[in-house]
């Protein structure tokens, strides 16, 4: 069960580098994905947004790596924050006018919960 929550975890990642690059790049399939399917062109200053959101999201597939591997992870409160913000992201997902995005509940959940499970991990050591 946990390798099968993992590969979900990991393929929810996938989900949203290939979305946010998506949006990036300006791509049409990320069009009615993302920033609520409301642009026929991203404007440049959603573009640059989502390049900082590509950061952030690297960084938690790093996180997430060490904490499937086991490893200590720093700052301690990471996990923490990004299942919080995991929340953030069922919200406004979920309240999106694009039903595209809001099928992307479904991969913020599962890294939300992940992070939940993972800011426990990390408490217990």
């Amino acid at each position: 069960m946990k390798r099968l929550f993992s590969a979900a975890v990991l393929l929810s990642f996938i989900w949203n580098l290939i979305l946010v690059l998506g949006v990036v790049l300006n791509m049409d399939y990320a069009l009615p994905r993302a920033a609520g399917g409301q642009f026929e062109s991203f404007p440049t200053s959603i573009r640059i947004l989502y390049v900082s959101q590509t950061f952030v999201l690297v960084y938690q597939i790093f996180i997430y790596l060490q904490l499937l591997q086991n490893r200590p992870v720093k700052p301690i409160w990471a996990p923490k924050l990004f299942a919080y913000l995991g929340l953030v992201s069922i919200f406004m997902n979920a309240i999106s006018r694009s039903t595209q995005e809001q099928i992307n509940v479904i991969p913020a959940a599962i890294i939300a919960v992940a992070f939940f499970i993972g800011s426990k991990q990390v408490r217990d050591k």
